[in-house]
């Protein structure tokens, strides 16, 4: 019964994703979601797939990144958090953003990158959700990132700023972001930052200075 289940929420999550981004984008998103990249070579060609990927983007699906000293963007996915906007029922939800804590939740955990987004909170939310263990405090426009984490909003202080063009803040010590609006052509990008303190690890890595900078401005902005 749970396996019928399941298959019953994957149909469910694939249609979803269908009619929030359209056919081939949903399509190309789910099987970005589930790591099958042979498939998506058999189902798009080369150029087909980067145009896919920048509908993606715009619809907040993917994002682009440069992890540490790495000269160029690439194309990363985003967990599916875009879709609380659109009202789906959030088992399908929790059903689709497992598959990425399972297939790419590793990216996240890069030491430190450059990111550029069509709109961090998706990406916020995920991290408050599922990598947030004791605390968490940004600096913000919008206080409904607090509205889909569930009870973890008790560990989390929103400095809410209105018509405010950077963002910053800091989870557990661990993870430390700011993000700047960026007019790219006739639209604005977040283009940002993502650290992630890795000592934890054993890794040696300087981010815990980059974290140590962001955690001493918002003390003095609280």
């Amino acid at each position: 019964m749970k396996k019928e289940n399941n298959q019953f929420i994957e149909k469910a999550a694939q249609q979803i994703l269908i009619e929030s981004l359209g056919y081939d984008e949903g399509i190309a998103y789910y099987l970005l979601l589930t790591k099958k990249e042979k498939e998506l070579k058999k189902e798009f060609s080369y150029s087909k797939k980067y145009r896919l990927l920048k509908n993606l983007f715009d619809f907040g699906a993917v994002g682009k990144f440069k992890p540490g000293n790495q000269d160029f963007f690439n194309y990363f996915i985003l967990p599916p958090t875009f879709l609380y906007s659109e009202k789906v029922d959030t088992k399908i939800i929790d059903f689709l953003e497992e598959l990425y804590l399972k297939n790419h939740s590793k990216i996240l955990e890069v030491n430190f990158s450059q990111i550029i987004l069509k709109d961090e909170k998706i990406l916020l939310i995920f991290l408050l959700k599922y990598f947030m263990k004791d605390s968490a405090k940004l600096i913000t426009n919008d206080s409904r990132i607090n509205n889909t984490i569930g009870e973890k909003r008790n560990k989390v202080i929103i400095l809410e700023r209105k018509e405010i063009n950077r963002r910053i803040g800091i989870i557990d010590n661990n993870f430390a972001f700011e993000f700047f609006d960026i007019l790219n052509k006739d639209v604005y990008e977040s283009v940002g930052y993502l650290a992630n303190d890795n000592r934890i690890k054993n890794i040696s890595t300087n981010n815990s200075d980059y974290i140590s900078k962001i955690e001493k401005e918002l003390k003095q902005l609280n």
